[in-house]
């Protein structure tokens, strides 16, 4: 009984885990979680917040944070993947090696980093908060993205020889909630008559919190993993009610000090800051679905690369040199692929309103870019042949063949029912360039929704008269 309730806790944390795997592995078939799961995150919740001061999430992160008050870091133990995939691997660190952990003292110094990226991010620069926060780490950075990442290895290396020490020491959503467990109400203590000063707590500890020896619990870096409720021989860790820090009467007012700095930061740095874009576009890159613009997208994108990850078309990339304002902010490229006319995933994941949500009948004429035709370089007109590849998967018939000055069918562009997918460019044959281009945008539009027009009915009720 005694291992029942860390047990519990590491179910619903794998669960949790399990179930952000397989939504982002299958996202067409797991549409339901994509708009839940990644909206609880703290961190993500953090930035949609400070970023421009949205309001959106205001009840979540409300609720979040008096629980977190009241019981200390639950959002650590249970929802976040990033956390869940350091308790795997800290597990085996009891595999390969005897070395137990043992308590620390807390250090101010490690509060920093974190301090200084969620400082960044309410001036308008979400580049590090991208890099450090763990929703974005663990999508960004994991097997779900193509390619090696040094700072997820760093970090999976730190987490099997230190445990949660990155919780408490870089990653900036543990920084707020730590701040806010320092004087919660309910966490586990010590009965001071039963326990033995054996410090076996101390070893299983990860976070290096408790100090059994002195029967002491830092409840502010404690993440309520519950290892040491399995360990106590003597069961004398119990979870109760703990009389209120004793601190001098302006402490409290001080420790809290960030979060309130943080908080006005939020409603009073000008939008133009927030939004700030570092080095002006070489061309306006064609932004995702629901970007609205490219301030937009700067103010509010967190680089968790969710969007990439479930685009079943793979035609959102991060961008690259040709877009340094963005530094791997979601693009579109068309060679890649083509934005499905029925696909809003990208929309349904985002976690912090970078890319607004919208139903499938507002995709239709969301105009990401406009279309350039290059006339000479169209294999129709250059070497005399047949084609209509871009008029055949047009999906609102921006682009129509039409009888050409030789006779011959080429492509003619309405602009008004342009909306930019990409379609169009992606089956052009003409390489390395597409005759056929979409141009990016800073402010994204709306199309004219093209008309319908009913086939006519040709059966035929009675013989010919001739």
């Amino acid at each position: 009984m005694r291992r029942t309730p860390a047990r519990i806790r590491r179910l619903i944390a794998y669960a949790l885990l399990a179930l952000f795997v397989a939504a982002l592995l299958y996202p067409a078939s797991m549409e339901e979680v994509l708009q839940i799961l990644p909206k609880l995150q703290f961190g993500q919740l953090t930035a949609a917040m400070m970023s421009n001061g949205s309001q959106k999430f205001v009840v979540i992160v409300s609720v979040m944070s008096v629980l977190t008050l009241l019981f200390g870091r639950f959002f650590c133990a249970g929802l976040c993947p990033m956390g869940a995939l350091m308790d795997m691997v800290s597990l085996l660190r009891g595999v390969i090696s005897k070395q137990k952990f043992a308590y620390k003292p807390a250090k101010k110094s490690r509060m920093i980093v974190p301090f200084l990226v969620l400082i960044l991010l309410w001036l308008g620069l979400n580049i590090p908060f991208g890099l450090l926060e763990p929703y974005s780490l663990f999508v960004s950075k994991s097997l779900f993205y193509p390619g090696p990442s040094i700072l997820l290895f760093a970090v999976i290396i730190l987490a099997a020889c230190r445990g949660r020490a990155f919780c408490n020491s870089l990653c900036p959503a543990g920084f707020i909630l730590r701040i806010l467990s320092s004087a919660t109400k309910y966490h586990l203590k010590f009965d001071q008559n039963q326990c033995l000063r054996c410090g076996v707590c101390s070893q299983v500890c990860r976070t290096s919190a408790i100090d059994g020896n002195e029967q002491n619990i830092d409840r502010s870096r404690c993440v309520l993993c519950l290892d040491c409720l399995s360990v106590c021989p003597n069961r004398s860790l119990t979870w109760g009610t703990l009389p209120p820090a004793s601190l001098p009467l302006r402490r409290p007012f001080l420790h809290q000090l960030p979060l309130v700095i943080l908080a006005a930061g939020t409603y009073l740095t000008p939008a133009s800051i927030r939004a700030k874009s570092f080095y002006p576009p070489k061309t306006a890159p064609v932004l995702p679905p629901g970007a609205l613009s490219l301030a937009h997208l700067n103010a509010h994108c967190s680089l968790c690369h969710s969007c990439i990850i479930v685009c079943p078309n793979e035609v959102l990339i991060p961008s690259g040199e040709n877009s340094p304002s963005l530094w791997a902010r979601p693009v579109l490229n068309p060679y890649n692929g083509f934005c499905q006319y029925d696909c809003t995933l990208c929309t349904t994941i985002c976690p912090t309103g970078a890319l607004i949500g919208m139903t499938v009948e507002e995709k239709h004429i969301s105009r990401l870019g406009m279309v350039y035709f290059e006339r000479e370089e169209c294999v129709v007109i250059k070497n005399r042949t047949s084609c209509g590849a871009c008029a055949e998967m047009c999906p609102t018939g921006a682009v129509r063949m039409i009888t050409g000055l030789y006779g011959d069918e080429e492509p003619d562009i309405k602009k008004e029912f342009c909306i930019g997918c990409g379609a169009c460019q992606n089956v052009c044959p003409v390489r390395p360039f597409s005759a056929i281009r979409v141009q990016g945008l800073l402010v994204q539009q709306t199309a004219v929704q093209p008309v319908k027009v009913e086939s006519e009915d040709l059966t035929l009720n009675e013989d010919f008269p001739f």
